[in-house]
């Protein structure tokens, strides 16, 4: 089964990619997916998604299907064929 994910600004800049469908097993969870998302960009996605900047925001925000992922079960949010992730790097302005 498949999924859409999409990248986002600088997210894009490092996958080189604005989306990719990804061929997904049953049960699989968000964080299965980043991890194979790590494995496929290199350390540069990993080190851009990891953790939290020195502000303490999150490094990423990952909606499934138009949702924020920390309101449905986190990394362990389980997805199904045709999810959407969208993979979105924190935004400043003032």
């Amino acid at each position: 089964m498949k999924v859409h994910i999409k990248f986002l600004a600088t997210i894009r800049e490092i996958t080189g990619e604005p989306e990719i469908e990804l061929e997904i097993h049953s049960g699989d969870t968000v964080e299965a997916v980043m991890r194979t998302l790590e494995h496929r960009y290199g350390i540069e996605l990993k080190e851009a998604t990891t953790g939290t900047t020195a502000g303490g925001i999150p490094k990423i925000r990952i909606l499934v299907n138009g949702r924020d992922m920390e309101f449905l079960s986190g990394l362990e949010t389980e997805l199904k064929a045709g999810d959407v992730m969208v993979l979105i790097p924190p935004v400043a302005g003032g």
